[in-house]
């Protein structure tokens, strides 16, 4: 979602050189992006606390930063941002970061994509998001890899299935998973990291469908996103895996539920969202508190329908 603003930052500072700062463990979305001449990335630990954050963001007081737009809403983020005593610091306010900040973004008054929201800081006004801007960038040896490698599993061309998200009431149900597999008879591949391995395991056994493989956990995130851009489709919770598939132009049916569509669904060219929309939802819980129906917004969903919109598709 952050990508189409590096487009937009650089049709507004043409001249300008662009560093992405971000938590380590998506800074393989950035990597070979013609418009990012570079990425500073902190692990987790170089953002525990006020003292680490501090020392984090002191140590890029030596880039002399002109500006530093805060996508994130976090203090955190404005705290890194003084710290690195860039010259213009450009943010929304809230969270106590209004005396962090040099110049405050009013929020938009009307509910846009988070996407426009970040591109809202750049003029103060919507922007219509192009989806054919802004996509990841893939080396033409990264794809060759993707595709002998999926040879080498026997299962080229598959189906991707991102089951798992870190927030659980976003997760597809395990039930509701089997109930979705047995309604297809395409190579399906299940993609997760590393805590989702046993699960993806659990899936593969229990399931009738014995077309089914998981790469789940055992590659890094650039492999992964590489042997994604290789498949005919996706289904996909409501994730971060949905999100990198649309936006590298794979078919990608997404289902929500908890997660607010209209404000974070995936960006691509052939994407579709699946929302049964219940009484409940989108709660925005990362744990589903109806009690009496658990789950219900992905529960309700056709096990068949994901497969009829991917074929649509």
């Amino acid at each position: 979602m952050a990508l189409p603003f590096f487009t937009a930052c650089k049709a507004e500072h043409p001249n300008a050189k662009i560093l992405a700062i971000c938590k380590s463990w998506v800074a393989p979305i950035f990597e070979n992006h013609p418009l990012i001449d570079g990425i500073i990335s902190f692990q987790k630990k170089d953002l525990n606390g006020l003292k680490l954050t501090a020392n984090s963001g002191r140590s890029l007081k030596a880039l002399d930063l002109d500006k530093f737009y805060l996508l994130s809403d976090s203090f955190r983020a404005a705290y890194l941002a003084k710290q690195s005593n860039t010259t213009h610091r450009i943010g929304y306010p809230g969270q106590g970061r209004s005396g962090l900040l040099t110049k405050i973004i009013p929020r938009p008054k009307m509910e846009i994509h988070r996407s426009q929201h970040y591109l809202y800081l750049l003029k103060g006004k919507n922007r219509e998001v192009n989806p054919a801007l802004g996509s990841i960038e893939l080396l033409a040896e990264e794809k060759d890899w993707a595709r002998q490698e999926l040879a080498e599993l026997g299962i080229p061309n598959p189906i991707a299935l991102f089951p798992f998200s870190v927030a659980s009431s976003r997760s597809i149900p395990q039930l509701k998973v089997l109930e979705m597999l047995e309604k297809t008879d395409e190579p399906i591949l299940i993609f997760g990291g590393k805590a989702d391995k046993t699960k993806a395991e659990i899936l593969i056994e229990a399931s009738l469908n014995k077309k089914i493989q998981s790469v789940a956990g055992h590659y890094g995130l650039r492999e992964s996103m590489a042997l994604i851009s290789q498949c005919e489709g996706a289904v996909s919770a409501d994730s971060g895996l949905g999100h990198i598939s649309a936006n590298l132009g794979v078919p990608t049916i997404s289902l929500f539920g908890a997660g607010d569509s209209n404000s974070t669904g995936p960006i691509g060219l052939y994407t579709k969202i699946i929302n049964e929309n219940v009484h409940c939802s989108p709660c925005q819980k990362n744990k589903c508190h109806n009690k009496e129906e658990p789950l219900l917004c992905l529960n309700k969903i056709s096990p068949d329908l994901p497969w009829n919109a991917l074929s649509e598709l």
